[in-house]
This record gives C-alpha cells, structure tokens and sequence, in this order.
C-alpha cells in the first residue's frame, strides 16, 4: 500500500498523510509514576512499589485492563514482569482521579547486578491491546517510570522444597518456579525469632474455574488463608517465634482447597495434563533483629 501512495502522491503531500495518520489515535488515558523502596535491592529479596496513575480528563475504560511492569537490563532485555489487576478495577477509575497503591514485588534471583529499568503499561488480558498512556514511551506503548538498583544477593535461609512439588521450571528470562501439586511442603532453619516469610505467588492472569483458597499452615497450623488470584502477588505472612517452635527446621505447608488441570481448562488453551495447586516464583525470610 506505502508503494501505491509513493507512486500517486507528492512527498509533501505523502508527509501531511502520515503525519494526521500518526496523529489520530487513541488518546492517552493517564499519566504512570513509580517509587520503590529502598531503591537499592539485593537480587533475592523484596522491595515495595508504589504505582500511580493520574486518570486524564477524557480517558475511559471499557474493560478491566491488567498493569504490566517490566524490569529490563542496560541491554533493554526484559529481565523480569510483575503482571496484574489494580486494586481498583480501571471500569471504576473516573476522570482526574489519581489511582495509587503500594504492593510488595520480589526481585529475582537473577544473573545481573546493576541498574535496572523499569517500564509499565496497562493492556487487555483478552486482546493484548495495550492502552496509550502520557509519558516517555519506552517502544511498544511501555512507559519508562524510573529505575531499580540490583545489587549481590545477601545471605538469606535457605527454602527446600521437600514433598508435593513438581520440577523446577524456568522461563527465557531469569525468572524460576515450582508448582505445587494439592499440597506442598518447604522445610527452612528454624531462626527462633519472631520473623515473616514473603511468599510470590504467580498463576497467571487468566485463571478460570471458580475462587480457589491457599490454606498456608506451620506443621498442622493453620497461620493464613490466601484466595488464589489472578497475577503476580507476594503474600507477607507474619511467623512468631512461639509459632515455630524449638524444632531446628519448620516445615511450611501450603494446600489448596481444588487443584487444576490446564488441559481441561479451555480458556487457558494450554496443553499441561499435571494436576497443580499454586505456582511459587520464590521466598524470602525476614527475621527480626536481636535487641
């Protein structure tokens, strides 16, 4: 078609077209910030985003739109993303509202140490239509929004995964999980200190089926019951000093109430026959400090 026009029109003329083309998209519909703290991180553990949007005067949404954010090296290689709904559906967000909310997000274990750059974007689950946003566009309407330190990873207890669990899997990124089958268990070194587990979780954006509950218990210990969530989430679970115990290691076990077969879900279109309960990307412990 671009050789047609090039044949008939004259370059001016050619140059006014593309230019009322380009300029008669969509219209952004907010403005992206982010903040992170602390804005130096070790590789391994986690930090606490905050993420706002500044609705625009004519912006609406016909859909819920999920919010991706991407962690990409000097390179621009995405190293890792942390997809999910706002609190706040976006079919709720208003005109001149400003849409803010902390969530915490682990940092990877991954191979790299430096600065990281980090872009957000809103997009269709559905379509993967990616809405225009008011910003510094990054390419593919991924707004850059800031940046991440990484630096060496420290020295954290170490996570076995010593029953109900599937193979160590990995994506094309730095990004690693395990799925746990109905009920998985992860051993640690009990710290003997009042401490709190950062568990990510990560099932996907389209999870179908109905509601599914992640009963999270210390040796037959109920401690927390998690509903089971559409996107990246990193549940903080307080563990006290009584609840684990004088045992050298605590076992932590995590049971959902259904598990799911990919294969028999049609919406996810996705092959897998296994029988899982819930995907973790990882965990990290925070123990209090010694007075």
């Amino acid at each position: 078609m671009h050789k047609l026009l090039l044949r008939s029109l004259a370059g001016v003329t050619l140059g006014l077209l593309l230019v009322s083309v380009a300029c008669s998209g969509p219209e952004p519909v907010a403005v992206p910030s982010f903040e992170v703290d602390p804005s130096l991180a070790p590789i391994g553990s986690p930090v606490e985003a905050t993420l706002t949007f500044s609705v625009l005067p004519n912006a609406s949404f016909d859909e819920e739109y999920a919010v991706f954010l991407h962690f990409l090296n000097d390179d621009g290689e995405v190293m890792w993303a942390t997809d999910h709904y706002p609190p706040i559906p976006t079919t709720e967000w208003k005109p001149g509202e400003t849409i803010a909310y902390t969530r915490p997000i682990m940092v990877p274990l991954c191979p790299y140490v430096g600065d990281a750059n980090v872009h957000i974007g809103l997009y269709s689950v559905d379509s993967g239509t990616r809405l225009p946003l008011e910003g510094d566009e990054g390419g593919r309407l991924a707004y850059r929004v800031g940046g991440l330190r990484l630096l060496p990873p420290m020295e954290n207890i170490r996570f076995s995964f010593i029953s109900g669990w599937h193979l160590l899997e990995h994506d094309s990124t730095c990004v690693q999980w395990r799925w746990s089958e109905k009920v998985g268990v992860i051993s640690f070194d009990n710290p003997r200190r009042d401490s709190q587990i950062y568990l990510n979780l990560d099932n996907g954006m389209v999870l179908g089926g109905e509601p599914r509950t992640l009963v999270v218990s210390v040796g037959d210990r109920p401690v927390v019951r998690i509903e089971v969530v559409p996107g990246n989430v990193v549940h903080q679970i307080p563990l006290g000093a009584s609840l684990l115990g004088d045992t050298d290691s605590v076992e932590l076990r995590l049971e959902v109430d259904r598990t799911i077969v990919p294969a028999e879900m049609p919406r996810l279109d996705n092959p897998d026959t296994r029988v899982l309960g819930v995907r973790v990307l990882g965990a990290y412990l925070a123990v209090a400090t010694r007075e």
